[in-house]
């Protein structure tokens, strides 16, 4: 089986991150902040250390990291806490359904409004796109990493920084691209930033969480035990415990910070054969005539879209399932960026890999692409 599906979820982990999920269950096995025993102790040891990495990992200056159990639920939490009555925000037209639908939930509600930055639009300068976009009443600048459609890198830092000295709160989805591309919060001017361990990061499914340059203060997603103050009828007002309510997927949270570690120190040389891949791949689709690549000349993360004429998306997955090859096709939860690119019909064959792909498994690829017309 050829595996080129990381943009869904990363098939292939590091070793260290088996080993750090066995441990976890195998010698550990409880719930950190339930128990004032030994192992109980070393569970919360262990939530701090991990909190601790994902903050440095992302270039914080504070450990101001809430987990959660994806960047789903961390979207959402931030949206509902964040937004208020009357408030505009405006994201991009690569945004996943994990930011929109919170976001037009809102907007359904009469609570919020917000505005989409055409295709177009995100080639103009950062003044240009405020001139245009921003409102009165506009609260916050949101933007994806990079596309889970095309591999498109759509965060700038020069976007960021000229909405943050212009007054607005600045997001970043980093769900698609967080183990490709480093991010510094703090020097990027980036209030906000949600992830989730699953993809590109290499951890295990079950791990997400909120990076914040400054604790919230808005009220939680969900109330629950935190583990502290149980005494209290609603969640204690304690960060990030309030934020936490119910037990914690700590051997998710205890691989996440090796799949860090691993992102880290194999950066240069992961990035190196990522990009080999992805520029042999591009060099063969090129090749084929009845193949259309979306966002061919743009910057990218090792996420390809692309389509077969006269052919819909998952005939094409569906005709490469057969022959052992597993990639997605269809509406990738994404649909404002399918409108902009006019695939909303067809959908879009995806092709995402990782450093545990090998050149041979793309010319595999590219001969069956060949008998698909």
């Amino acid at each position: 089986m050829i595996y080129f599906d990381n943009a869904s979820t990363t098939k292939y982990k590091p070793e260290e991150v088996y080993k750090a999920f066995e441990y976890y269950v195998r010698e550990i096995g409880v719930s950190p902040g339930r128990g004032s025993y030994q192992l109980g102790i070393e569970a919360s040891r262990m939530l701090f250390k991990t909190r601790k990495k994902v903050a440095e990992y992302f270039g914080l200056s504070s450990n101001n990291v809430i987990f959660t159990k994806n960047s789903t639920e961390a979207i959402n939490l931030f949206f509902n806490g964040f937004l208020k009555q009357g408030d505009h925000a405006i994201i991009s037209c690569y945004e996943h359904n994990a930011v929109l639908r919170p976001l037009h939930q809102l907007k359904l509600a009469r609570i919020i409004d917000y505005s989409v930055v055409s295709r177009e639009d995100l080639e103009l300068k950062p003044k240009e796109i405020y001139e245009k976009y921003v409102k009165e009443n506009t609260v916050l600048f949101a933007t994806t990493l990079a596309s889970n459609l095309t591999g498109r890198i759509v965060f700038s830092s020069d976007i960021m920084e000229f909405m943050k000295n212009k007054g607005l709160t600045t997001f970043v989805d980093a769900s698609q691209g967080a183990g490709k591309i480093r991010l510094a919060m703090t020097e990027q001017n980036i209030d906000y930033l949600t992830f989730t361990g699953h993809k590109d990061l290499m951890a295990l499914p079950g791990v997400g969480g909120l990076c914040c340059v400054k604790q919230p203060s808005w009220k939680p997603l969900i109330q629950g035990g935190t583990g502290v103050l149980g005494d209290s009828y609603v969640n204690p007002d304690v960060f990030p415990e309030e934020y936490e309510a119910g037990t914690l997927n700590m051997p998710a949270i205890w691989s996440l910070k090796s799949a860090l570690e691993v992102c880290t120190e194999r950066f240069e040389e992961n990035k190196k054969i990522e990009s080999e891949l992805m520029n042999y791949l591009l060099d063969k689709l090129n090749g084929l005539e009845h193949v259309i690549v979306y966002d061919l000349d743009y910057k990218r993360v090792n996420t390809v879209g692309f389509n077969l004429m006269n052919r819909k998306s998952n005939e094409v997955v569906e005709f490469l399932d057969r022959c052992g090859i597993c990639t997605r096709g269809g509406i990738h939860c994404a649909i404002l960026a399918h409108e902009a690119l006019g695939t909303k019909e067809s959908g879009v064959v995806r092709i995402s890999m990782s450093a545990f792909n090998k050149k041979e498994e793309i010319d595999t690829l590219i001969r069956y692409l060949e008998d698909c017309r």
